[in-house]
C-alpha cells in the first residue's frame, strides 16, 4: 500500500501566496494610486448622494450646501485631473483618424483604378501613433471610422469636462436662502441647469465610449 500523506505546510504556503497577492498592488504605485484615487470617488460620490437625499442631516441649509460643494469640487477636480491625464490618448487618435480617412479618400480618389487601398509609409507611421495611444485599437478588426466615432465621444467628454470645471471654479455657490456658499472667481450665481447638462453629456459620452470599445475587445475574444 502506498503512503499518502498531505504536506504539513501546504496550507501555510497557500495563505502565503494569498497574502503576496493581496499585497501586490501595494508594490506598484500606479495600482495603489488608482485604488486610493477610486477609494475617494467612491467615498465622495456615496456622502454626496446622502447629503443630496437628506439622508444625512447636517441642519442649517447653508451647511447642507457647504458639504454638497466640498465633495462636488473634490469629484470635480479629481475628473478633471484624469481628463487632463487623458487628454493626448483621446486627443491625437481623433486627428490621426480624420488624417488617414482624408488621405485614403484622397489616394483613392487620384487611383480609381486601384479597389484595393495600398497602405504608404506615411500611413503605416500614423497608423503605430494610433495604437501607442490606443491599446484597443487593431486595424485588421476596428476601421478609422469606427475608431473617429469612439474619440468623438471622448472629445464630447473633454469639452463636457472643461464646462463643468469652468461652471465648478469660475462661477460661485449660494444656498436656497441666496446666500453664498463658495466664492469662486466670480461672485455670479452658478446655474445648476448647465451644471446638470454639463454632468449628463459628460458621464453619458463616457459610458458610449467604454461601450464601444468594450463591443469591440469582446468580439477580440471571441473570434
Amino acid at each position: 500500500m502506498s503512503d499518502v500523506s498531505i504536506p504539513i505546510n501546504q496550507t501555510e504556503n497557500f495563505r502565503t501566496q494569498n497574502s503576496l497577492t493581496k499585497y501586490k498592488i501595494l508594490k506598484n504605485p500606479k495600482q495603489l494610486i488608482t485604488l486610493i484615487v477610486m477609494l475617494i470617488i467612491c467615498l465622495c460620490g456615496a456622502a454626496l448622494v446622502l447629503i443630496l437625499f437628506d439622508w444625512i442631516k447636517l441642519g442649517s441649509e447653508k451647511k447642507k450646501a457647504f458639504w454638497i460643494e466640498i465633495f462636488s469640487q473634490i469629484l470635480n477636480g479629481i475628473f478633471t485631473v484624469l481628463t487632463l491625464i487623458n487628454f493626448r490618448a483621446r486627443v491625437i487618435p481623433f486627428v490621426i483618424a480624420i488624417q488617414l480617412l482624408v488621405f485614403k479618400g484622397i489616394n483613392n480618389e487620384n487611383d480609381k483604378n486601384n479597389e484595393i487601398f495600398s497602405p504608404t509609409a506615411y500611413y503605416i507611421k500614423k497608423q503605430k501613433l494610433i495604437k501607442k495611444y490606443t491599446n484597443w485599437y487593431d486595424e485588421r478588426y476596428v476601421s478609422l471610422s469606427y475608431l473617429l466615432l469612439v474619440h468623438s465621444f471622448w472629445i464630447l467628454n473633454i469639452l463636457s469636462q472643461a464646462s463643468l470645471t469652468t461652471l465648478m471654479w469660475g462661477f460661485s455657490s449660494y444656498d436656497k436662502n441666496g446666500d453664498i456658499v463658495f466664492s469662486m472667481i466670480t461672485s455670479k450665481r452658478r446655474s445648476v441647469t448647465l451644471i446638470y447638462l454639463s454632468l449628463s453629456i459628460a458621464i453619458s459620452s463616457s459610458i458610449i465610449a467604454g461601450s464601444f470599445i468594450g463591443y469591440k475587445l469582446y468580439k477580440f475574444k471571441n473570434q
